[in-house]
């Protein structure tokens, strides 16, 4: 049995295998936002609320792709620490936002697979760049799903936001809709800056977190309330002791990644309407994040065994860690798809290679590099060494010490990251 699990482990990491996934993720993809594309034109004019309800499913079709590959191809798992009732009674039923820490190139991803497990997947929505908008595949398809797409011009997207979170609010099913308001990755020279502007304006310094922007949550509020009936506060750790790095290329290579996500509801009414008490609100809530996180840290839990009966955690009394059942779906839907397009695709490539002709052998081959180029160009833009400058205040420093486990060495006591082990990554998102 051990042979075969560092058989299929070594088979899993083989390019042959990505090359595959990349065909099979990148043709569905294509397919899908041709799909989209003509019910956007077509449906959505005549009837928003059929078109939403069918692009559920068409929805589904691609970003349960991406859970299969955290799933079933890493055999990945993702934890929550919540109380059971509210998975009963809420997960699943009702519209929400979701506040998101956001440490690692992986946090969205599990949300996903918690998003697929409570049946909102195809109704999983984020606020974005607007960028973003013209990444083939995914980006195509956010944009006919309707997604919040920013322009990081403040003035712009105050005007554009109350449309696109009107039409949210308005969808007849379940959505989530995961906001991050740190606005970037964690990185050690953005935190710095970050508790820089804490200290400025006399607030509590943070570990484990950047200062939330305000603004954004501020002005999505009155759009919200009374139409999205909680808010679900979100904090993503990588498991301690998680050997592999969390990154999108290691759930390609079929590495497995833990996580654990402690999931809090908040009814939407405790934000105040007051924009300058909701900015504190927010402010507080994630001095509570960075407390449970450093909990964390240091102890492996969320709420420490002997202070859960506390006043201070009072808010946590019933809260347990679950692990929702994986379905199906995403497997049938992924295995079905790649059945439909290799099996044929490998079929031709045989008559090709057989046929000795050269020039077809030549169009194939650059046709099967550049889905395999244009897969991990698309893993690139997941990646925290490969984002923007947003919120650079100098140059970029270097990388050396950081482990494939995300921990690093480092002397700086602050800047902790998400597994537990203090990080000192570069660039900026």
């Amino acid at each position: 049995m051990e042979r075969f699990s560092k058989a299929w482990a070594t088979f899993k990491g083989l390019v042959f295998c990505q090359l595959c996934m990349a065909i099979t993720f990148l043709t569905t993809g294509i397919i899908i936002n041709c799909i989209q594309a003509v019910m956007y034109v077509t449906i959505r004019p005549v009837n928003p609320t059929l078109y939403r309800k069918i692009n559920f499913y068409v929805t589904y079709m691609l970003n349960s792709q991406v859970v299969f590959v955290v799933e079933w191809w890493s055999g990945s798992r993702s934890f929550i620490y919540t109380d059971p009732a509210h998975v009963k009674d809420y997960f699943g039923k009702e519209h929400a936002l979701l506040l998101l820490n956001h440490g690692c190139e992986v946090d969205w991803l599990m949300g996903w697979v918690i998003c697929d497990r409570v049946g909102v997947l195809g109704n999983a929505r984020v606020y974005a760049k607007r960028i973003l908008q013209y990444a083939p595949v995914l980006g195509w398809s956010w944009k006919f799903q309707e997604i919040v797409f920013l322009d990081r011009d403040w003035e712009k997207d105050r005007r554009n936001m109350g449309a696109q979170l009107t039409r949210l609010a308005a969808y007849p099913d379940p959505i989530w809709l995961t906001l991050f308001p740190e606005g970037t990755r964690f990185t050690q020279e953005k935190y710095e800056a970050s508790m820089e502007v804490a200290r400025e304006k006399g607030l509590p310094l943070l570990k484990h977190h950047l200062l939330p922007r305000t603004k954004g949550f501020v002005a999505s509020i009155p759009y919200l309330k009374g139409k999205v009936p909680a808010i679900y506060d979100v904090v993503v750790v990588v498991e301690k002791g998680c050997k592999n790095e969390p990154s999108v290329f290691s759930l390609v290579r079929g590495e497995e990644v833990r996580t654990e996500l402690l999931i809090r509801r908040i009814p939407m009414s405790e934000v105040p309407d007051d924009e300058k008490e909701a900015a504190a609100w927010l402010q507080k809530l994630f001095q509570d994040k960075d407390k449970v996180l450093d909990n964390y840290v240091k102890l492996g839990e969320f709420v420490p065994k002997n202070e859960r009966d506390s006043e201070e955690y009072s808010s946590y009394k019933n809260y347990q860690k679950i692990e929702l059942p994986r379905r199906y779906y995403s497997l049938i839907n992924f295995c079905s798809w790649a059945a439909l397009i290799l099996i044929p695709l490998g079929t031709y490539l045989c008559q090709t290679m057989l046929s000795g002709s050269i020039i077809r052998i030549s169009v194939v081959a650059i046709l099967c590099a550049s889905a395999y180029i244009g897969f991990n160009n698309l893993i690139n833009l997941t990646r925290i060494d490969k984002g923007s400058t947003y919120g650079s205040t100098g140059p970029t420093p270097s990388t050396n010490g950081v482990h494939n486990n995300g921990s690093a060495k480092s002397d700086k006591p602050n800047g902790i990251g998400m597994n537990g082990s203090t990080k000192v990554e570069s660039k900026l998102d």
